[in-house]
């Protein structure tokens, strides 16, 4: 089994980013914030992946101040922290905070499209322990390519 926890600001397309992935729909109306940490389960090549949707994070010392999803993001194999290309808020500090070898920058609600730089100097400086860089997603395809690169077992792992 892989855990992928999806982390994020407020109102960054945490939730919608997981409904996506695992192809279901979410009515954009009426929205409702996620105050809750739960998963949704789907299998990707034979393996099962539990995807963690997760309440918002305001600030990088939420992580460690009794945050609902501290224990999935301690127990996830990979981390997607979501950009929807805010100029005041930098995901690179979720990255650094969630790690660094086991996070994906996912470009949500457009960010690709209207890609903000404000925090392109903070990228360049946080590379991995092999020496590249966070990989970077703008769609689902990309995005499950990414984590299955963190994951190079993911897809001949045994299901339990």
């Amino acid at each position: 089994m892989v855990s992928v926890v999806v982390v994020g600001f407020p109102m960054s397309g945490k939730t919608t980013l997981v409904a996506e992935i695992v192809g279901i729909g979410v009515p954009r109306v009426g929205f409702q914030e996620t105050c809750s940490c739960n998963y949704v389960s789907i299998h990707i090549n034979g393996v099962e992946w539990h995807v963690w949707d997760t309440p918002r994070i305001t600030s990088v010392d939420d992580i460690t101040s009794g945050w609902v999803g501290e224990n999935a993001l301690e127990e996830a194999d990979a981390v997607v922290v979501c950009h929807d290309g805010s100029r005041d808020r930098c995901p690179m500090s979720l990255v650094r905070a969630c790690g660094v070898d086991r996070s994906v920058l996912a470009l949500t609600r457009g960010a690709a499209g209207r890609e903000d730089l404000s925090y392109a100097i903070e990228y360049l400086k946080v590379t991995r322990m092999d020496g590249t860089l966070v990989p970077r997603a703008d769609g689902i395809t990309s995005l499950l390519s990414a984590v299955s690169c963190l994951l190079p077992n993911a897809c001949t792992m045994a299901t339990g």
